[in-house]
């Protein structure tokens, strides 16, 4: 998998502000690492046009292998690392830690209740990250939309109109890889954990393993809020949806002061908000059942853009629309 120019700038952002503070285990950034590569797959596939049926099990193979368990906690983990750059909800950490002791505090913040949230710049911190994610999901949207297109477009050739007859065999192959899990960058997960700040010789090394020639320029312009701080209009949570941003909050300050020594059990809880994952694990299944009933190969795109992105975006937006 290429890395995009997207997320290299994510990447190089996120490494730039939070790399100074990074432990040995960074198991936030790693979780983070998942989503941002789920992200850079959906733009690569929507970038290949389907010439044969290989190409269209390399699709599903890919963005189907993406389990409603890593997907919430890559989400949750990304939306700490942008609400852990809140300036205001940073100091109001270390300064609590400070005065209290790492081990206390961390237990509290490991609790994820709303105690993160309410600290000077919590709802900010939280309301910056639901503001990113409203960004991102048109974008995953708009490659649900290429793919699906594509689809009508195959019906066209003759071999994207042959029978399916092995529809059960993909089904249960999907079914496989979303036990496994998709496996993260190795680039992106060695720029978001890397224990000092990127430097101009080893930025232009990711930025030449992770983008094109072409794209290299896109790559190195961050978006502001990934070294300054957000300053945009920031969204909050619908009602009922409070939980998440509790969790979001907590994940965030635990990344502050650094969330490698938590016990992993508990830091998983916190990553895993129920509301969320339920709703994903439902298109994981959703997606076996539309591989398994389709008839012909010019289908099998609405199921990747379907259940693999379109209502994946929705899972998540559902927290704050």
């Amino acid at each position: 998998m290429k890395t995009s120019g997207v997320i290299a700038a994510v990447v190089c952002g996120l490494a730039l502000s939070a790399g100074a503070s990074a432990q040995k285990a960074d198991p936030i950034s790693e979780n983070a690492a998942v989503y941002m590569t789920f992200q850079s797959d959906a733009e690569d596939v929507a970038a290949k046009p389907f010439k044969n049926a290989g190409d269209l099990d390399s699709a599903l193979n890919t963005l189907g292998g993406y389990n409603a368990d890593q997907l919430t906690r890559g989400w949750m983990a990304y939306s700490a690392l942008i609400a852990a750059q809140d300036p205001e909800f940073a100091a109001t950490v270390r300064d609590i830690e400070a005065f209290y002791g790492r081990e206390p505090v961390m237990k509290s913040f490991a609790a994820g209740n709303n105690y993160a949230r309410s600290l000077a710049g919590g709802d900010n911190a939280v309301g910056s990250a639901i503001a990113v994610t409203d960004t991102d999901l048109p974008k995953i949207y708009s490659n649900a939309a290429i793919i699906k297109e594509q689809g009508y477009s195959l019906q066209g050739y003759g071999w994207a109109k042959s029978r399916i007859r092995n529809g059960s065999q993909r089904a249960e192959t999907v079914k496989v890889l979303q036990g496994k899990g998709a496996s993260a960058d190795n680039l992106i997960v060695t720029a978001l954990t890397m224990t000092t700040p990127l430097t101009g010789e080893t930025k232009a090394g990711i930025i030449n393993a992770a983008a094109t020639s072409e794209d290299v320029a896109g790559a190195v312009r961050l978006p502001a809020f990934m070294t300054s701080g957000f300053t945009g209009k920031r969204q909050k949570v619908k009602y009922g949806k409070e939980a998440v941003a509790n969790q979001i909050a907590s994940l965030a300050a635990m990344r502050v002061i650094g969330a490698g020594a938590v016990d992993q059990a508990r830091l998983a809880k916190v990553m895993s908000e129920p509301a969320v994952q339920s709703c994903l694990k439902m298109q994981n299944l959703q997606l076996q059942g539309c591989v398994a009933g389709v008839g012909q190969e010019f289908e099998l795109p609405h199921c990747i853009s379907q259940h693999t992105l379109t209502e994946v975006a929705d899972c998540l937006g559902d927290v704050y629309k």
